[in-house]
């Protein structure tokens, strides 16, 4: 007995199918046709196997062997996973080449991946250099399988570095298909669980849905739950058979069931089928031609499902190919029909049975060998029936919502009666008491109401619209006319009414109308016609006294007038600002920043601060202020329309507390000339500072310098007195020098100090004359030598071309050159080079003196030419701190300019440049 392979339907059918039609039945090329094995864990031998096609089925494998039938063998026709031959009654030999690598592991598994072939057989080497026969099939029993598994797999060993031939002889009486692979075995067993789990979803689809229906059959006792039922259990029975988990799992030991299985399953499910759509759609009422069709099916498939169990497995082969299709179209035509005639799931049906027609259409080429055997045309009914039933399953839900809805629909018409007519039965009465409502509420309003007619004539009017006018319902004047203040007014408000009802709006104004008694009120009139296409119905107008409202008005533009009068003559700037924009400002702020008023209204405030960054930083600032003490003070520079900056004292407050997006109350006051005054008085304050440390210097400096001279004066005094009869005249001389050079140095300090006092009083004349400039150069570098015999540095002057004769002031010259070079000698202790250059410019004289002394500390250097400062690596040298500050006095009563430049450890530098003179 035999197993039909029925192919497994695609659920999106028709564009994969003809992808599959268009991949077509491609010849693999023949490049050796030796597959060389590497490090990949699977390979598929498909497209490198050979095929023979044994038309009697006779044929040994030691005849194959032979080199007559080795010429046969032609390049196996693939496209997809595997080979397909169709149905045919021929054998068919694979042989497939291998060139395995060099490795221990010589271990793999070869798959035929298609369980419904009647006998399968394999011959690869042996140890013993013969061939090693496997036999496998559905025919065998499963537990001789020497591996247990769904598809046909076969152990091999493959020599390593050694080509190795297989020969796999296949025969079946259905469709024969190779989808032939290769395996590592773990790699096998990883793909499995894909398979499976795959595998596993699709029966659990079935077994829920079989399930679920069966409830559904119990719960209503509808025979199409229960047909449906009977459906799903003939499609797994199929599937189960097709896919090996029957025999694998079910019914291993059952090889005749096994063989019949897929045949009877599928004639089962078509018979349920058929007689499923009878009983969904009650074709014998709503069709009977198309049920006709439909009970002719159903004699075929039975006819059918006899041959499977009791007839070579060639007949239900064909039979199940033929009535198929035929099986398939009449259940969509029956869906169309019923789509057509609006039952209820009839879509649901259609959509089912279409995508099993695909399904079954490829199918129907698989089997004939006219597409290949591929993922889609392999598992085309596997996926189709799947969706069929859940699409069949769905039908049958929406016929429970038809009939539900049909129920409810119904209790809801009886329902919807009994209200209509309690409903009528009130309406009236509660219609007169809403009217006698509405009366009553537009009797009783604050506002008056009146209904005129389309001639203006008073048609009904409220109580509140007569208290306005001061009449009574018995002194109601007919026309609104007397209450106007003259008739121009009435027929200008007339001629407005009249437009505006003819547009269909609301006309509404504020005028001054008169009451009964003559007096003149406010009134708010508005009005419009109760048609607009229907203007003979006349006209609804609400009047509102308005009089107090304009009294308050106009008070408030009084007060508003003198508050606005008084904040523009305030005598500081005041600026209402609202999210940093300037809503209002007065005249004087305008005036401030030298703009029109008009101008600032409704401007962002940055342009009052001297640039975007101190905007931005304000605004964070006087926000925080604000918010956490709803004020804020400060004083700020602030810009006005040409540009020039004034002092501001700026003060806000917030109009809401703490929230300054309510708005700012700002008040701004110059303080420039305070802030003048200010200036003035610190800067008074740093010269009086400066005066009192000037002093103090001074005082510490005489009291040091004086100190010793005069302690050499009175030591000299005191020889002469005790010890002058005794001294010959020599040490006599010697102490009159010394008190003679104590009175000269500090003679010279006085002369310093009172040098400097002039230059401070701007005293000090610069008065030039004409000078051998060079001859009084030497004469000064000659007066430093002579100054400090004691010191060891090499004084050298140079002078450039031109310097000769020149006008200059010789006493400043001495001043500013005396003390550079004195400082020179002085401050270098170690020796070393002083050099004075004198260079003749164009229009200046330069004079540069440097030395290779302590140097000036770098941060000092600022302070140099002030009075009595000293640098602070002098140490014990001696100096008074005013030489460089009557160098400096003396440069700029020249008109000239200083330079120094000093490295601590190196020497110093100054540059004096002089201008010429006339």
């Amino acid at each position: 007995m035999r197993r039909l392979r029925l192919s497994r339907l695609l659920a999106m059918a028709c564009l994969l199918l003809a992808a599959c039609l268009l991949h077509g039945t491609a010849i693999a090329a023949d490049t050796g046709r030796v597959l060389r094995l590497a490090d990949a864990p699977t390979y598929d031998l498909s497209a490198h196997a050979d095929f023979l096609e044994d038309d009697t089925g006779g044929l040994t494998i030691d005849e194959i062997r032979q080199p007559a039938q080795q010429a046969r063998f032609r390049p196996v026709p693939v496209s997809g996973p595997g080979a397909n031959f169709g149905l045919t009654r021929s054998a068919i030999w694979l042989r497939v080449r291998l060139d395995a690598p060099a490795g221990p592991d010589t271990r793999w598994l070869l798959e035929l991946g298609y369980p419904p072939l009647d006998r399968v057989e394999l011959w690869s080497p042996d140890e013993g250099f013969g061939l090693h026969r496997q036999i496998g099939g559905d025919l065998q029993p499963y537990a001789s399988r020497v591996v247990p598994h769904r598809n046909h797999v076969f152990p091999v060993t493959l020599p390593p570095a050694t080509t190795t031939t297989l020969y796999l002889r296949i025969a079946s009486q259905g469709t024969v298909s190779a989808p032939l692979r290769l395996w590592r075995p773990a790699a096998l067993w990883q793909a499995d669980q894909r398979e499976y789990a795959a595998l596993s979803l699709y029966f659990g689809l079935l077994v829920g849905l079989l399930l679920y229906n069966l409830l559904l059959y119990l719960s209503v006792r509808d025979t199409a739950y229960l047909v449906y039922v009977l459906f799903v259990a003939g499609m797994g029975t199929a599937q189960a058979a097709l896919t090996g988990i029957g025999l694998q799992f079910l019914w291993t030991e059952h090889i005749w069931w096994n063989s019949v299985s897929p045949p009877a399953g599928m004639c089962a499910a078509a018979i349920f089928a058929m007689q499923f759509a009878r009983s969904f759609l009650a074709s014998r009422q709503t069709m009977p031609t198309v049920d006709k069709l439909l009970l002719a099916l159903i004699v075929g498939w039975v006819v059918a499902l006899g041959t499977a169990l009791l007839l070579p497995y060639i007949v239900s082969s064909i039979l199940v190919t033929v009535l198929a299709p035929l099986a398939v179209l009449v259940l969509v035509s029956a869906g169309v029909v019923g789509m057509r005639r609006g039952l209820g799931g009839a879509r649901e049906f259609m959509a089912a049975w279409s995508v099993l027609l695909i399904g079954v259409f490829s199918l129907f080429l698989h089997n004939t060998g006219q597409v290949p055997s591929n993922a889609v045309t392999s598992n085309a009914l596997l996926i189709g029936s799947a969706l069929e039933m859940v699409l069949l399953s769905f039908a049958l839900g929406n016929r429970i919502n038809v009939a539900r809805r049909f129920k409810e629909q119904a209790q809801a018409r009886i329902a919807a009666e009994q209200a209509m007519v309690q409903t009528l039965s009130t309406s009236q009465q509660r219609l007169r008491t809403l009217l006698d409502e509405r009366e009553t509420i537009l009797d009783t309003s604050i506002v008056g109401i009146a209904f005129l007619t389309p001639q203006g004539r008073f048609k009904w009017a409220n109580r509140a619209m007569m208290d306005i006018f001061g009449a009574t319902e018995a002194s109601l004047v007919e026309s609104m006319e007397p209450y106007y203040l003259s008739r121009e007014q009435y027929l200008e408000v007339g001629g407005g009414v009249a437009q505006a009802v003819s547009r269909g709006e609301v006309y509404a104004n504020e005028l001054q109308m008169q009451r009964s008694d003559g007096t003149r009120i406010w009134v708010s009139l508005a009005g419009r016609s109760v048609s607009r296409h229907d203007l003979a119905q006349g006209t609804v107008w609400v009047i509102m006294d308005i009089t107090r409202r304009k009294e308050l008005e106009a008070a408030l533009q009084r007060t508003s007038s003198e508050r606005e009068a008084i904040l523009n003559n305030a005598v500081v700037g005041i600026v209402l600002s609202v999210r940093r924009r300037h809503e209002w400002v007065n005249e004087k702020f305008a005036r401030m920043l030298g703009y029109p008023r008009e101008e600032l209204i409704g401007r962002t405030s940055d342009y009052i601060h001297p640039d975007r960054e101190s905007w931005d930083r304000f605004g964070v600032e006087a926000r925080a202020a604000l918010v956490a003490t709803n004020g804020y003070t400060c004083e700020r520079q602030i810009r006005r329309a040409d540009g020039s900056l004034f002092w501001a004292e700026m003060g806000g407050s917030c109009i809401k507390p703490n929230d300054p997006d309510s708005g700012v109350i700002w008040t701004l006051l110059d303080i420039t000339g305070r802030k003048k005054s200010e200036a003035e008085m610190r800067e008074a304050l740093e010269q009086q500072k400066a005066l009192n440390e000037l002093r103090s210097r001074f005082v510490a400096m005489t009291s040091h310098e004086f100190r010793t001279p005069l302690a050499a004066i009175r030591s000299a005094e005191e020889l002469l007195r005790h010890y002058g009869d005794r001294m010959d005249h020599a040490d006599r001389v010697e102490t009159l020098d010394s008190i003679a050079s104590g009175v000269d140095r500090m003679s010279k300090m006085l002369d310093r100090v009172l040098l400097i006092g002039r230059a401070d009083a701007e005293m000090l004349d610069c008065q030039p004359g004409d000078l051998d400039l060079r001859a009084l150069c030497r004469i000064m570098v000659e007066e430093a030598r002579i100054q400090h015999p004691e010191s060891h540095c090499e004084v050298v002057a140079s002078f450039s071309a031109g310097v000769g004769r020149g006008r200059f002031d010789e006493k400043l010259l001495r001043h500013i050159f005396g003390n550079l070079l004195s400082n020179a000698i002085k401050y270098s202790p170690a020796g070393g080079q002083v050099r004075f250059n004198v260079i003749r410019e164009e229009t200046a004289t330069v004079f540069e003196v440097g030395d290779q002394g302590i140097g000036i500390p770098a941060d000092e250097v600022p302070h140099l030419f002030g009075s009595f400062h000293r640098a602070s690596n002098v140490g014990a040298i001696p100096g008074t701190g005013l030489g460089l500050a009557i160098v400096k006095n003396a440069v700029d009563a020249h008109g000239g300019t200083i330079e120094v430049t000093s490295v601590v450890g190196e020497g110093t530098t100054f540059v004096v440049r002089i201008p010429h003179v006339g």
